[in-house]
């Protein structure tokens, strides 16, 4: 007999964020399609939306009256702006009522405010948009609030930082649930680079130092970014900026915030994190194929940037 599908409930209100609700629901329809057994359905307070300009959603269930049994609980962000008073307060008093018949409760962005005002929060480790950080603070005061990562799992409760982030996060529920070749599989066929752990910084070393405009330094970042296992000499960074050794280590310097040697530690710390997640090798492979040659440089320079060791930090990653 076929497994019986998971049920996953996704909560539809006014103003609903396009990627927080599309990015995650992406990931579920790849994963059915990969042949997961699993079952969405949409509830809220009106029948129908109004989202993105003339687009319409459709197909809503009204708020039980009565709490159901759900596998996962989806809460997207919503431009607050759009989101009247009486109809956020109708959505907090279902979630405290739902969330003890939900296996698992995953916010994206502001949804993270909602949970927050049901009072579902408190004692937990919890983050969400770097912007919005005080002000979940503040509404949720004996929550362990994070601003260090892009999503959290504090028992059945996943919180992420927004936008792009609740695909890692549904990429992690899928994990959990389906295993990690589902998972590996659904990011393949989504094109995604690298499915991240979580404790990655909101703003990564892959966007660091990239607000400017010059093209001559953005050429040499993505060189960078795309060969980190090459040794990189200053003279051939010089020579992919089309600049004097000189002339670059004091433009990328003005720029960035940063030198050249620490920008492209760090590109290769942020690497060095992504094989520790995603794979079984060796400190001493990674080390190689991130561009610290070894692993005593890259024990260095994670002591650098970096607390406790790097075994310490698979281990919490992968619990």
């Amino acid at each position: 007999m076929p497994e019986p599908s998971l049920v996953i409930g996704v909560l539809m209100l006014p103003g609903q964020v396009p990627l927080d609700l599309a990015g995650p629901l992406q990931v579920l329809q790849s994963a059915v399609q990969q042949g997961a057994a699993l079952q969405v359905r949409y509830f809220g307070p009106t029948r129908s939306l109004a989202w993105m300009g003339p687009l319409q959603l459709s197909g809503i269930e009204p708020l039980p009256h009565e709490p159901i049994s759900l596998d996962l609980l989806l809460v997207p962000g919503q431009y607050r702006q759009c989101l009247d008073s009486a109809t956020r307060q109708t959505a907090v008093i279902w979630l405290r009522e739902q969330a003890a018949s939900c296996r698992t409760l995953m916010a994206v962005c502001s949804g993270a405010l909602l949970l927050a005002r049901a009072g579902l929060l408190d004692g937990r480790r919890c983050t969400t948009h770097h912007s919005l950080l005080d002000e979940l603070r503040k509404l949720a005061p004996n929550a362990k609030v994070r601003g260090d990562c892009i999503f959290t799992e504090d028992g059945n409760y996943l919180t992420s930082a927004g936008i792009s982030t609740g695909i890692d996060t549904m990429l992690h529920w899928l994990t959990r649930t389906q295993g990690h070749r589902m998972a590996l599989q659904v990011a393949r066929e989504l094109v995604l680079y690298w499915r991240r752990s979580g404790q990655e910084p909101q703003i990564g070393a892959w966007l660091e130092g990239r607000n400017h405009v010059d093209a001559r330094i953005h050429r040499l970042q993505d060189a960078l970014a795309t060969r980190l296992d090459r040794p990189w000499a200053l003279k051939e960074m010089a020579n992919q900026a089309a600049m004097s050794e000189r002339h670059l280590r004091r433009r990328f310097t003005e720029l960035t915030g940063m030198s050249l040697n620490d920008y492209l530690a760090r590109l290769r710390l942020q690497l060095a994190r992504q094989l520790m997640h995603e794979t079984d090798w060796s400190l001493a492979r990674i080390a190689e194929a991130s561009g610290f040659g070894e692993e005593r440089q890259l024990r260095r320079v994670w002591q650098r940037f970096e607390s406790g060791t790097p075994s310490a930090w698979r281990r919490l990653t992968q619990r």
